[in-house]
């Protein structure tokens, strides 16, 4: 079994300049838990998951309370909180070489680039949960 047939396709991402406050917005909307960040040029430049965007308990009592999300950090740019250099794996790769990889680096998701160094999807650690319950007989 290979990466492309079980990543997810055309993945949704953002910019360094995406703003904290737009990309959790993007995670709830889609119901998703990893972006991966384009530069300008449409190169990988990092991936920001859930949990570097986690609110923290004085975080939701300040807003409950009325304080602007600006000074809250909610208006900083997701280039201040994203991972990089990022992990990556190529389409074609065995998708057990992914799941070591993520192990290995305790990541939950890979984005997957192409032959050119493209980001051609996105691979998590469910997508690999998934390919190793396919029937012996698939593989």
């Amino acid at each position: 079994m290979r990466v492309r047939e079980w990543m997810s396709p055309d993945p949704v991402t953002v910019t360094p300049s995406t703003t904290v406050r737009e990309a959790r917005r993007l995670l709830r909307h889609y119901g998703i838990r990893h972006l991966p960040v384009l530069g300008r040029d449409g190169s990988l430049a990092g991936i920001v998951s859930d949990r570097d965007l986690r609110l923290d308990d004085d975080t939701i009592e300040a807003l409950a309370h009325g304080v602007p999300a600006a000074e809250l950090g909610l208006d900083r740019e997701v280039e201040a909180v994203m991972s990089s250099p990022v992990h990556t794996i190529g389409a074609d790769e065995p998708i057990d070489a992914a799941a070591r990889l993520m192990l290995s680096r305790r990541v939950s998701a890979l984005p997957v680039l192409d032959d050119a160094g493209a980001l051609a999807g996105l691979l998590t650690t469910t997508d690999c949960l998934l390919a190793s319950l396919e029937p012996a007989a698939a593989r």
